[in-house]
């Protein structure tokens, strides 16, 4: 079979799997004979290297943020690159529901401890500011869940604001 036309069968087997014409695994079978097993899995495993990756980063901004001695402006500005890099892998990943869900849990970590470190430094010992910065995450939260269907981040946004509004009942 010419090149032309085994590029032609991948792309419409792809199309197929995308649309939900056959179901995925058939795809995935015709998508391994036609490629010979070699282009859809190293294709795969580079994504799922950038994931753990991307997992990686979480802990990284932790030891920059914590553990060092930077201006308020270089952390601030670390903080936006990191939540700019895993927006843009959200983006990216937005078709692939089984890799989207790390830079999502990353990027609402990081906007959480970026937006907690700037209420801190811009209101101190204010914990109505700080609460209301929480909460404000949590209805993040909770808005991402209910549009992308995933029950983990609504339970968290829930979660979240019932232990916030606890925490100002009983202070």
């Amino acid at each position: 079979m010419n090149r032309q036309r085994r590029e032609t069968i991948i792309q419409e087997i792809e199309y197929w799997k995308r649309s939900r014409l056959l179901p995925e695994h058939y795809c995935d079978y015709l998508l391994a004979l036609y490629t010979e097993g070699d282009a859809r899995s190293h294709g795969r495993r580079w994504r799922s290297s950038l994931a753990a990756g991307l997992c990686l980063l979480l802990p990284a901004v932790a030891l920059v943020i914590y553990f060092t001695e930077l201006s308020f402006v270089l952390q601030t500005l670390l903080f936006a690159l990191f939540l700019a890099a895993c927006l843009f892998f959200c983006w990216r990943w937005r078709n692939k529901r089984e890799l989207l869900h790390f830079p999502l849990i990353g990027s609402a970590w990081i906007l959480l401890v970026a937006s907690i470190l700037e209420v801190d430094r811009y209101f101190p010992r204010q914990t109505g500011a700080l609460a209301a910065v929480v909460l404000g995450n949590c209805v993040l939260w909770f808005v991402v869940g209910r549009l992308l269907h995933l029950r983990y981040f609504s339970l968290a946004a829930v979660s979240g604001a019932l232990l916030v509004t606890a925490a100002i009942w009983w202070r």
